[in-house]
């Protein structure tokens, strides 16, 4: 029998090879690596002009379609999953791989959801494997506004603590059911918003998405320990957030504690 696959078509540009680099990222990023937690690459083919690279399917689509759209139903279990899933494809990246990589534009619409619900990392177009040459510093920005981590802006300079901006940013929307752009008045982005929230309330419940069930204690007790979690990736100091490792260690602790799962 076949099987179904997704095919992202990447169209090259005479203004520049761009696109052709990010083809080419993305085939050397994937092309060996195997984790439940990365999305598979099958395979890929170029012609005249015209990239094709063929995943596989993910019945579920992306995590951010399904989360922002209007009928949203994923319980906290469901998110805390994905979040620990994607947790898990991230140190993988970051601390087993060899040569390590940063994904460089971590986001919701890049983590793809199979039927179970079981999260994988997708969009390796601006990852950088850190043993090529010039790979730690970049001439642009790079990334998805709401997600990039402010030391990055300035200093164009990519290390894993980005990445762990981007999933503590990626945790607040799951937390909060809140888009990662919000209006200037709210601050702009999700993680200024949360700030200002908890320098009003300081650390309540009240930033908890309405459409879970609040009135479990032992889920709103578990929300604000991943909460907590999700500030200290989102830290302004690159130096004051944690590894992804030990993100998935603190992520584990907390499930094991509250037993949600």
């Amino acid at each position: 029998m076949g099987h179904t696959v997704a095919v992202k078509k990447v169209v090259s540009s005479r203004e520049g090879n761009n696109v052709d680099n990010s083809f080419h990222a993305e085939i050397l990023t994937l092309g060996k690596i195997r984790h439940r937690n990365i999305v598979k690459l099958c395979g890929f083919c170029y012609y005249q002009g015209c990239n094709l690279l063929l995943y596989e399917y993910m019945a579920r689509g992306s995590l951010g379609e399904l989360l922002h759209g209007t009928s949203c139903s994923l319980d906290w279990t469901t998110r805390f999953m994905i979040a620990l899933g994607v947790a898990q494809g991230l140190s993988y990246l970051h601390h087993d791989c060899k040569p390590i990589i940063f994904h460089r534009d971590i986001k919701s619409n890049d983590i793809l959801l199979d039927d179970k619900f079981e999260s994988r990392v997708g969009d390796f177009g601006l990852a950088k494997v850190m043993d090529m040459p010039h790979s730690t510093t970049l001439s642009v920005v790079a990334g998805s506004y709401g997600y990039i981590t402010p030391e990055y802006v300035y200093t164009l300079k990519v290390t894993e603590k980005c990445d762990i901006y981007s999933f503590g940013a990626i945790l607040l929307e799951l937390l909060t059911g809140r888009t990662p752009v919000q209006s200037i008045e709210e601050g702009g982005d999700l993680v200024t918003w949360v700030r200002n929230y908890f320098l009003l309330h300081l650390l309540s419940s009240g930033v908890l998405d309405a459409r879970l069930d609040l009135q479990d204690e032992a889920t709103v007790s578990h929300m604000i320990t991943v909460l907590k979690i999700a500030l200290m990736c989102t830290s302004m100091s690159p130096f004051n957030r944690p590894t992804m490792r030990e993100v998935v260690s603190m992520l584990i602790g907390s499930n094991e504690r509250e037993r949600i799962l």
